[in-house]
């Protein structure tokens, strides 16, 4: 009995220093964690400085709405001027068309006026009596 008593003590000891050794590395491991917490926290309570002043984000994003409808507008008035822009064009063509007719018409003219004088300055054209112009 005395043996056994010696094992169960012996056994006990043993135990006493595993459930030691766990709670000394426990110990350690939950020291770790608050200090990793510790860390987060201060790293968090940084974060939260630098997003204090929220109002600026406000005004920043009012500033890029206004900005963002004025250009808005200004799209649609290049929309609307792009829109006027066709029938001048179509004008424009029309004009350099007409244009391009009434200079061959005045070169038909000028080449029937230079024929007609050098016709005149003829035996035949002086024998018509046609009045000088």
């Amino acid at each position: 009995m005395q043996e056994e008593k010696q094992r169960i003590d012996y056994s006990a000891i043993q135990n006493k220093k595993e459930l030691s050794e766990a709670l000394a590395q426990l110990k350690e491991m939950n020291e770790q964690m608050l200090k990793s917490k510790d860390e987060q926290i201060s790293q968090l309570s940084a974060q939260l400085e630098k997003t204090k002043n929220l109002s600026q984000l406000a005004e920043f994003r009012a500033e890029a709405l206004q900005i963002n409808k004025a250009l808005v507008t200004q799209i649609k008035l290049l929309c609307q001027q792009i829109a006027q822009a066709k029938p001048l064009c179509d004008l424009t063509a029309s004009l350099s068309d007409k244009s391009a007719d009434a200079r061959i018409d005045l070169e038909q003219i000028d080449e029937t006026l230079t024929n007609f004088f050098e016709w005149k300055d003829t035996d035949e054209g002086q024998a018509t009596n046609f009045p000088k112009i």
